[in-house]
């Protein structure tokens, strides 16, 4: 179990920066992604057309039997250590895909544009994409698929939001066309207040993001602690502003006393957060939605901070968890990455790739590859199956039905992490891991279970 109280740990700002950054990897990758974008600029057919007795349209290449998808990915603004894993594995499974047969002979053209998680460049790099690809495969963030959801609309493209927003469960509110994948913002939220319940935790200290992606998660914290009869003894909803000094926020979650912290935000500002209340002299623990928190931090030196003090939620299982789904994966990332380190994100970029596939799968048996086909057999889904490595998913029904409401909590624990080599790891030994040690399998909390979901828990203003 972690202490309650921690000795002072001098957080060196430079150092989490770093870890943060993921600068090797950062240049690597990009520079691949920009090569894919470069050479899958292919003609596409524009009109609908029959091929073997498959209606096909914008971005499908119907003589050469080729299906153009697109990805909107955050390459290097501020969760870019993440998506770069994420964008990997995507491309390594269908680059796996199209060397096995692709779907029934149909290959996939992956073609990947860079946002830097920045609403403008999102809205710019669409245009680039908008009458080159069937679907989006991939489409970081929660503010940047928001300001292009009119255009997704308009042009009946269906995308898979990197974002966990509770309202792409909701038809009425993306048109049908998100396929989103495991447990959103507000109801991961309301499984973490339900451990916080179970280890004793009474009052929380709340800070988040502004937008769509913190005050989802905030009304999931506010809707829990109601439930549980907790006391938010300090809410920062909202007032975290990335790359803004943290000062009022830092002092209100130590002032504030709380058994816990909830964080919504990103990884360099998680530890910014926790390294500077910790060394004000705060002594509770800390947690937060699943996208706040990257195993990079134990390499900098908020890492023994984590170690003793914080709690991970995630919507999968990590490296090295050892389910069919996860073993897949890592073989094809070993052969193809052999010099890489382990990720837990590579599997989020692989169950993407694996729900597209199905869903195109299935519109080409239904004879019917064009935007409108593919919407359609987003709405047919009766499950996916991700080989234990999350909930299987079904997009059937009523949202109250089909949203995912499980969720899992790990104990980063940074022996374990350092005892496999540490940042010096590599996807081609044995044992790598990322140090996130498994405290609850995936579990659906009393307050998620009773909660009737037919809405947006938080409705985006205007």
């Amino acid at each position: 179990m972690k202490r309650m109280r921690i000795f002072a740990v001098v957080l060196a700002l430079g150092l989490v920066a770093a870890a943060c950054g993921g600068t090797a990897d950062t240049t690597t990758t990009t520079a691949a992604a920009q090569q894919t974008t470069t050479t899958a600029a292919q003609e596409t057919t524009t009109t609908a057309e029959e091929v073997a007795g498959i209606k096909t349209g914008v971005g499908v290449d119907a003589d050469r039997k080729v299906i153009k998808l697109g990805a909107l990915h955050d390459l290097t603004g501020i969760f870019s250590p993440l998506v770069i894993d994420i964008n990997d594995a995507m491309k390594v499974f269908y680059d796996n895909l199209n060397a096995a047969g692709g779907i029934d002979g149909w290959s996939i053209d992956y073609i990947v544009e860079d946002t830097n998680y920045n609403v403008e460049q999102h809205l710019e790099k669409y245009e680039v994409l908008r009458n080159e690809v069937l679907a989006l495969t991939a489409s970081t963030g929660s503010p940047t698929n928001v300001a292009a959801l009119g255009l997704m609309m308009e042009d009946n493209m269906t995308f898979i939001p990197l974002s966990w927003y509770s309202g792409w469960a909701i038809p009425e509110f993306d048109g049908g066309l998100a396929l989103e994948l495991g447990t959103n913002y507000c109801i991961e939220a309301m499984n973490i207040l339900g451990f916080i319940n179970e280890m004793g935790g009474s009052t929380i200290a709340l800070a988040t993001f502004p937008g769509d992606y913190g005050f989802d998660a905030a009304a999931g914290v506010r809707l829990a602690a109601e439930f549980y009869g907790m006391d938010i003894v300090f809410d920062g909803a909202g007032a975290v502003i990335p790359g803004q000094d943290q000062t009022e926020v830092i002092t209100g979650i130590v002032e504030s006393g709380a058994d816990w912290v909830f964080l919504t935000t990103n990884p360099s500002t998680l530890a910014e957060l926790m390294g500077g209340a910790v060394q004000a002299g705060y002594q509770g623990l800390w947690t937060g939605s699943g996208p706040s928190y990257n195993f990079t931090l134990l390499d900098s030196a908020v890492g023994p901070i984590i170690d003793q003090v914080f709690y991970q939620s995630s919507y999968y299982l990590g490296w090295g968890s050892g389910t069919p789904g996860q073993l897949e994966m890592e073989a094809a990332m070993k052969e193809a990455f052999p010099d890489r380190r382990p990720s837990d994100a590579f599997i989020i970029g692989w169950n993407e790739a694996k729900a597209m596939t199905q869903v195109l799968a299935d519109a080409i048996a239904f004879g019917d590859l064009t935007r409108e086909g593919v919407a359609k057999s987003v709405a047919a889904q009766a499950g996916v199956d991700y080989a234990g490595t999350q909930p299987d998913q079904s997009y059937a029904g009523t949202p109250n039905e089909y949203v995912t409401r499980e969720s899992a909590i790990f104990d980063p624990d940074l022996d374990t992490y350092l005892a496999a080599g540490g940042p010096d790891q590599t996807l081609s030994q044995e044992g790598g891991t990322t140090g996130s040690l498994l405290v609850k399998d995936f579990f659906v909390s009393e307050a998620a279970e009773q909660f009737i979901f037919g809405a947006p828990c938080y409705t985006l203003e205007g």
